[in-house]
């Protein structure tokens, strides 16, 4: 998935396409492309699924890198906008 444009980038290097990171965080594709596009916020359920998917793919790979996981595990406990978000907020 190509998010270069998004304000969560990174979120493009565990999904292939939108509508799969759409479906990881339990949110329809419209909704996904307004979080993107920074016209609406995630929500803290949302964050969680999708950070939770991230470490259930890395955990389900044959080889993956540990701090990818440590970043999930963290994003999952409330620092999901330090960790994926843009940090510098224009796209």
């Amino acid at each position: 998935m190509t998010a270069s444009n998004t304000l969560y980038p990174s979120l493009g290097r565990f999904f292939k396409t939108q509508n799969e990171l759409a479906s990881a965080g339990c949110m329809s594709r419209t909704r996904l492309s307004d979080c993107l596009a920074g016209r609406k916020e995630f929500t803290e359920s949302e964050k969680k699924a999708i950070s939770a998917n991230i470490a259930a793919k890395l955990l389900g790979s044959k080889s993956f890198d540990y701090a990818d996981l440590e970043r999930a595990v963290m994003a999952h406990k409330g620092q999901f906008d330090e960790i994926y978000r843009r940090k510098d907020k224009s796209a």
